[in-house]
């Protein structure tokens, strides 16, 4: 093999290599009302607040994706209701989201798909759930939906069977790993909560074979 094939071959292998990407998203001086309780559920529990930022102003559940190929399955996922609460409150999915609750009288929830990240129009399907300890499989087709029911926090769910998707953490940060080696574009959604509106930011990457590229986006604008 020649110095030019050597070369190529190496090149080649480069470009269909892999690497992981750590995304933070920030949110500087989020409004005191945002990061404050909105009040108490019928239950008698605080309602969560819009977000809870770190001291360096990181953002928890924020959905973070990358649209590249060979993006792997996403994940099974489960949603409990307990106590006039969801958790977990955001979520990736698959195609199927398991629902279940802890109370001892049926409920019903209700399933909105949320035209956010270019998702459908928004829809909604009504889940009946018996009592505590019956579990029901809601399908999903790719985008953002909103999980709810009467006098409760919401939770979210993203599904996106094209990208490499991960929440942020409580640190405010999600490692995505073995997207392609290449540039990218990433996106971060901070869903709409307690009556803030949803924000979004979107930046590029540059992935590495055998490396951590980091970036972060600022959902502040």
């Amino acid at each position: 093999m020649t110095a030019n094939a050597r070369d190529a071959a190496a090149e080649m292998t480069a470009a269909s290599g892999k690497g992981d990407v750590q995304v933070r998203v920030e949110w500087h001086d989020v409004p005191i009302q945002a990061r404050s309780s909105p009040g108490r559920t019928p239950c008698g529990t605080a309602r969560a607040p819009a977000v809870t930022p770190t001291t360096t102003w990181a953002l928890p559940d924020a959905f973070v994706a990358i649209e590249a190929p060979g993006a792997p399955p996403p994940p099974a996922a489960r949603v409990v209701l307990d106590q006039c609460a969801f958790a977990p409150r955001a979520v990736v999915a698959g195609a199927t989201l398991a629902v279940t609750t802890t109370a001892d009288h049926p409920v019903e929830l209700a399933i909105t798909s949320r035209d956010l990240l270019g998702a459908s129009p928004a829809a909604t399907r009504k889940i009946e759930i018996p009592i505590a300890g019956h579990e029901v499989d809601v399908a999903l087709t790719s985008g953002i939906y909103e999980l709810s029911a009467a006098d409760t926090d919401s939770a979210w769910i993203a599904f996106a069977p094209k990208a490499f998707a991960a929440m942020t953490d409580a640190t405010g940060q999600a490692v995505l790993r073995d997207v392609p080696a290449g540039r990218h574009r990433v996106t971060a959604l901070v869903p709409p909560r307690a009556g803030q509106p949803d924000r979004v930011a979107e930046g590029e990457v540059e992935v590495v074979a055998g490396a951590l590229a980091e970036v972060t986006l600022d959902v502040s604008k």
